[in-house]
């Protein structure tokens, strides 16, 4: 890690994009609802709950591994156990499993879109510019990595 590390140039923090995201659909939920079918609430909760413990298991891996995980700060590590073995991103999957338990949750038209939307916003925004970094700081060990593991799952 060299002083001009500056990690991948993520500057919005991508909690804040999904909530934002969830916010809205929620929002709109109330203002205009678009119902697609019965709420599951039980079943939505169960997704949620297994959406934080992954991404609780992958943040407390790459602490461990000497990492901060905000993606504005530089990798001491390249990170290859726990969750990171079955996909490179597991926290962002965390986001998106959150988003499906609550558009379950609220069986409302709002909730898929805010899911899709969560996807295209962290594949595209987060997801591509992490990879370029990562490409770029661990080279070839990365490029062995990313031919092994999935980007999703």
């Amino acid at each position: 890690m060299t002083a001009t590390d500056h990690g991948p140039g993520v500057r919005v923090p991508p909690p804040v994009m999904v909530a934002g995201l969830l916010a809205v659909a929620w929002g709109l939920g109330r203002a205009v609802p678009v119902p697609l079918g019965p709420p599951l609430p039980e079943v939505g909760a169960l997704v949620v709950f297994a959406a934080l413990a992954l991404i609780g298991w992958a943040l407390i891996v790459m602490m461990q591994a000497g990492n901060d995980p905000r993606p504005d700060k530089p990798d001491a590590a390249l990170v290859e156990r726990g969750p990171f073995r079955f996909g490179r991103n597991p926290i962002y999957l965390g986001f998106i499993l959150g988003m499906l338990g609550f558009a379950l949750r609220w069986g409302d038209l709002w909730g898929w879109i805010a899911l899709v939307a969560s996807h295209l916003v962290l594949d595209r925004l987060v997801v591509a510019k992490e990879e370029a970094y990562l490409a770029g700081r661990f080279g070839a060990a990365y490029d062995a990595y990313r031919a092994r593991v999935r980007r999703w799952v």
